[in-house]
C-alpha cells in the first residue's frame, strides 16, 4: 500500500487564513475564535463533528451535554471553509 503524504505547504496556507480571520476580529481571544469557527463549520456541514451525550453529576443526575469534535476534519476541507468564511465576511 502506498502512503500518500500530506502537502506541507498547507500548513502556511491554513495558518495565514486563521491569521486573516483573527486580524479582522482583534478583540476576540484565540479560543473564542476557534469555538466560533467550529460552530460555524458544523452548522454549515450538516452537523459534522457534533457530539451529544450525557454526563453524571455528583448526585447521580444525568445531564445532557453537547460539544464539537473536528478531529476527523480533513485539512483541505478546513482550508476551503476558511476561504469561504473570509469571502462571506468581507466588508
Amino acid at each position: 500500500m502506498i502512503e500518500k503524504h500530506k502537502d506541507p505547504e498547507r500548513i502556511g496556507r491554513i495558518l495565514n487564513l486563521f491569521q486573516e480571520i483573527w486580524e479582522s476580529n482583534p478583540d476576540m481571544r484565540f479560543y473564542q475564535l476557534i469555538d466560533l469557527l467550529q460552530h460555524e463549520y458544523t452548522s454549515k456541514n450538516n452537523g459534522f463533528g457534533k457530539r451529544e451525550g450525557f454526563e453524571v453529576d455528583s448526585k447521580g443526575h444525568k445531564l445532557p451535554i453537547s460539544y464539537i469534535d473536528l478531529f476527523y476534519l480533513e485539512d483541505n476541507d478546513l482550508e476551503g471553509f476558511l476561504e469561504e468564511y473570509i469571502d462571506d465576511h468581507k466588508s
